[in-house]
């Protein structure tokens, strides 16, 4: 006959091996979501700059067609500016989706200055179109431009996205348990950085 205490031992030891089991992999489960939750907004800001970048040259064919377009100073400056602006932003995007790991600092800075410089130069633009009363009115003009300012505010709200994730990841990882199942799966030197979002609010781009 079994000793009752011997008995309890073992379901208690069958009990704490279930539970440590459920702590591990309900905490390696936790970060490997989180990881894929942050490359999945990456993918959502990138998206949003790739289709900002697809409707710039609309906005230049209507540049091209507008009275000031030979001014010396004028929408043709902002034209050049706009193509070379657009060629940066788009290699960064590319690099930026090459492949699922932490974006690096220098990384972050380049995207965040060519995103800023490129919607400024959209803005620029639509400023100098505006002055042609017969493209301000147009329905096109008009259709674009909100698409251009809807894109902002997309921009700016997946990039919170971006960083509420990328907050939790890092949190997570930080308190017990997760600083011991991160040392466990090698996750502990991941580290994710954010992004600078007030820079691409629609008040200061415009500032």
């Amino acid at each position: 006959m079994k000793r009752p205490w011997l008995s309890l031992a073992a379901f208690c030891v069958v009990f704490s091996s279930i539970i440590i089991f459920c702590v591990i992999f309900g905490g390696f489960s936790s970060l490997y979501r989180a990881q894929n939750r942050i490359y999945a907004a990456k993918k959502l800001v990138t998206a949003e700059c790739q289709k900002q970048l697809n409707l710039l040259p609309e906005l230049i064919a209507m540049a091209e067609k507008t009275k000031n377009f030979n001014g010396i100073d004028g929408i043709k400056r902002n034209l050049i500016q706009a193509n070379q602006t657009a060629l940066k932003t788009k290699a960064i995007l590319t690099r930026i989706n090459s492949k699922n790991t932490p974006l690096e600092r220098k990384t972050i800075l380049a995207f965040e200055q060519s995103q800023v410089q490129v919607s400024r130069e959209i803005i620029n633009l639509i400023i100098e179109l505006k002055k042609d009363k017969k493209i301000d009115r147009s329905p096109a003009f008009i259709a674009l431009e909100k698409k251009f300012k809807n894109l902002e505010i997309s921009i700016f709200y997946n990039s919170h996205r971006y960083n509420k994730e990328t907050r939790y990841f890092n949190t997570r990882k930080a308190i017990f348990p997760g600083f011991l199942i991160a040392k466990l799966f090698g996750l502990e030197k991941i580290h994710f950085l954010e992004i600078t979002t007030n820079q691409f609010t629609p008040e200061k781009l415009r500032s």
